[in-house]
């Protein structure tokens, strides 16, 4: 039996020097990737998900295209899902947006689209102020504290908020790659 001065070194020395909350959040972030074999060459590809990203995360709240590369097949941007909680509780403080990262990487007969950096930020002009859950994770709870509200109330709207990122971000990447196959029929 370890005495406990010496636990949190033992848990350090076993998550291999992973000892900060950084570190372990990188590594549980949602995060949501889809792959599409397109038959085109990466010129053609590229310009064809270009057109792709206009009609569907272009069209998002927020959206804005922040990289455009057709040399390297790189589209860069970022957009939100807006969120109202279903919670009566902290519903008006939590009420705000989840914005996200969208990458599109382009390759010959390849087009990769990630989604990730999904962060809430809650209504800053409540009363009381915003509840804002932060970056989402895999795991049931927020990364950050979530003041002035309990912890099933807590784990209550983080789930609520992953459900409804999870569902807007998955049509939105389903409708891109519909998009982009329609796009490449003859």
């Amino acid at each position: 039996m370890l005495p406990a001065r010496f636990v949190p070194l033992f848990l350090m020395l076993l998550l291999g020097g992973k000892g900060t909350a950084q570190d372990l959040a990188e590594e549980a972030a949602l995060n949501f990737s889809r792959s599409m074999s397109i038959p085109l060459n990466s010129l053609h590809l590229y310009d064809k998900a270009l057109e792709a990203w206009t009609w569907t995360f272009g069209q998002e709240p927020g959206a804005d295209l922040k990289r455009s590369d057709r040399a390297n097949g790189m589209i860069e941007g970022i957009a939100r899902v807006n969120f109202r909680s279903e919670m009566l509780t902290g519903r008006e403080e939590s009420m705000g947006v989840i914005q996200y990262r969208v990458t599109i990487m382009v390759h010959a007969g390849e087009c990769r689209l990630t989604v990730s950096e999904l962060n809430h930020v809650g209504n800053r002009n409540a009363p009381r102020g915003g509840i804002h859950c932060g970056p989402l994770t895999k795991g049931p709870d927020p990364i950050v504290r979530v003041p002035g509200m309990g912890h099933g109330n807590v784990q209550r709207l983080y789930a609520e908020l992953k459900n409804a990122s999870t569902s807007r971000i998955t049509t939105m990447m389903q409708t891109f790659e519909a998009r982009l196959r329609a796009s490449t029929e003859p």
